[in-house]
Formats: structure tokens, C-alpha cells, sequence
């Protein structure tokens, strides 16, 4: 009965943390950086007579809370102005976030609006935008050294292609991403939004950082873009691919301000450096809540076994009487 029972909990924990077990199991597999990029000052996005109508479309994204740019941005974000000055530069407020959304996907409307933090707001903007204009995602603290030689990636076949930057201990992240408008993976990601939505607000103030991660964050993102992958045809696929962070040290220059990070951030942030770290810190804690499951399930049958023969003696005495 016990092995029963601890055999049906297993079962359960591995079902549910099936897509993070298939994300440290198939990392290589499906996020392994294989793009260079050529570190040529002399590329220009405008180069090529054939690129009146690039697939990339040359939209620098970014957002911020407000028109007013924080100081400590002021510097990155106008390196990253004037890098891409030929560029269609499109700031996000938390105001024409929502306008935009409000617009082009009111069935989010309920769920921007129910987030805990203005972060998962922030995250959320970045793929409907992607998604409906397409073109380069920065975060605000991006110093910008170099154009990217957009010309060069979207080189392939195909409609659709998108780049993301690998990150640790597996999957991408979000902080820098470029993409062809319509791109079937940011159309995954929109759409989950609000399933994630559902299963991570009710313990948003419990564990934040989590919540934040796996609502909208680059743990939500890597989870999308593997569903996307295994269901190509074969991969790696020319749809999307995986940069490693210091292949675009040339362009771009990751100041990490992390301003949304709280107290458990950190915490969680060392143990996601190490991945065997938590994998024996679960183990452990779930054989430890085995046992006081099966120790609360032996004592309620030690309990009700002891109550058995006395329940048996009265209604045997209610009868005699």
C-alpha cells in the first residue's frame, strides 16, 4: 500500500517537472550555440540593393516604466540610439504597453492587468511586440558598441527566423532577442502567456522571483521555445537559433543591473548555476516527505486498526442487549 502510494507521488512530481527535466536532459540538443557572428565594423543594415525588404525588420525595441529614462539607463540607451540610428526606435511605457495591447490583443487585457509585478508586464510587452512589428529586443541595460549585421542573419530560408542568447544552467533568456514579425515560436509565446498566467498567480508573493521566471520570464521563454523546437521537423532548425553571450561582446555589452531581483533571487540564482545542486536537494526533500507521508499514513492505520475491535465489541454488545 505504502510503495503504492509513494510510487503514485513520484510519478506525479516527475509528470509535472517533466518540461524543466527535458530542459537540462536536451539543453545541447536544442540550445546549443552554433552561430557566429563576423566582427566586421564595415557591415551596414542597408548594404545590399536586395534589402528594400529585409525579413528582419529594422525596429530597435526597448521598455521603460515611463518617457522619463532613469539615469542610470540615460548612457546604454542612448549608445543604442545612435548605433541604431537608422533604425525605426520604438520605447515602451507601461502606458502604450497597455494602449498597444488594448488594441492588437485585448484578450490579454485582464491578464496584463492582473500581474503581481510590473516586470512580468515589462517581460510580456517584449513578445507581443516581437511577435506583431518583429526586429531587435534590448534591455534598457544594453550598451550598444555595434550595429548587427542583420544582413548576414537573415540569410536563410524561410520566412521566419529568430535569434535568441543561450543563458545558464540551460535554455535562453530575454534580454536580447531578434526576430522576423509573425514568428510561429513568439506566437507560442503569446498565447501561453495566459495558461502560465493561471498557474503561477496564486503564489506570486509566496516565492517571487520564481513566479516572475516562469510567468513571463526566461524560464517561461526557454519553456515555449522548446515546445516550438520538438515540434520541427528535424534540428537543429533554421528557424531559430542560439548565440552564446560572448559571441556579441563586440555588439552589445550586458551591464546585469537586475533591478527587479529580490532577496530569494539570489539564492535561487547560485542554485540555478548548478543544476546537480538542486537535483540532490530535491531528491533529498522528496524522500524526506516520503517518509513523514508514509509515517502519517502508518499511524492513521495504527489508529483506526486499534479502534477496529472496539467498535466490533459494541455493536456486538448493542446486539446482545
Amino acid at each position: 500500500m505504502l510503495l503504492l502510494v509513494d510510487f503514485s507521488i513520484v510519478c506525479l512530481l516527475v509528470y509535472s517537472l517533466e518540461p524543466l527535466i527535458t530542459l537540462l536532459r536536451r539543453n545541447d540538443e536544442l540550445f546549443s550555440p552554433r552561430i557566429t557572428i563576423p566582427r566586421n565594423s564595415s557591415w551596414s543594415s542597408f548594404d545590399d540593393d536586395d534589402m528594400s525588404h529585409p525579413r528582419i525588420p529594422r525596429i530597435l525595441h526597448q521598455t521603460t516604466p515611463n518617457t522619463t529614462i532613469p539615469e542610470k539607463w540615460a548612457q546604454s540607451q542612448g549608445s543604442c540610439r545612435e548605433t541604431y540610428a537608422d533604425f525605426e526606435y520604438m520605447l515602451w511605457t507601461d502606458e502604450s504597453a497597455r494602449d498597444f495591447i488594448s488594441t492588437e490583443y485585448p484578450w490579454f487585457v485582464e491578464n496584463w492587468d492582473g500581474y503581481a509585478f510590473p516586470i512580468q508586464r515589462a517581460d510580456a510587452i517584449r513578445y507581443f511586440v516581437l511577435h506583431h512589428y518583429g526586429g531587435i529586443y534590448l534591455d534598457m541595460d544594453t550598451f550598444c558598441n555595434e550595429t548587427l549585421p542583420l544582413e548576414e542573419l537573415e540569410k536563410g530560408p524561410g520566412p521566419h527566423y529568430a535569434l535568441f542568447k543561450s543563458t545558464l544552467p540551460t535554455g535562453v533568456t530575454n534580454d536580447f532577442m531578434v526576430t522576423t514579425a509573425r514568428h510561429p515560436a513568439y506566437a507560442a509565446a503569446i498565447s501561453k502567456l495566459p495558461i502560465f498566467y493561471d498557474i503561477t498567480r496564486f503564489w506570486a508573493e509566496i516565492q517571487p522571483y520564481a513566479n516572475i521566471m516562469m510567468s513571463s520570464g526566461p524560464l517561461f521563454l526557454s519553456l515555449v521555445v522548446k515546445d516550438y523546437l520538438l515540434g520541427q521537423p528535424s534540428l537543429p532548425s533554421p528557424t531559430v537559433q542560439v548565440i552564446d553571450p560572448p559571441e556579441l561582446g563586440s555588439y552589445i555589452t550586458d551591464l546585469e543591473s537586475a533591478t527587479w531581483h529580490k532577496a530569494d533571487a539570489h539564492a535561487l540564482m547560485w542554485l540555478g548555476t548548478r543544476p546537480w545542486t538542486w537535483f540532490l536537494a530535491g531528491a533529498v526533500g522528496l524522500m524526506i516527505g516520503l517518509y513523514f507521508i508514509n509515517y502519517l499514513l502508518l499511524l492513521i492505520c495504527d489508529t483506526f486498526l486499534r479502534k477496529v475491535p472496539s467498535i466490533t465489541y459494541a455493536i456486538k454488545e448493542s446486539k446482545l442487549a
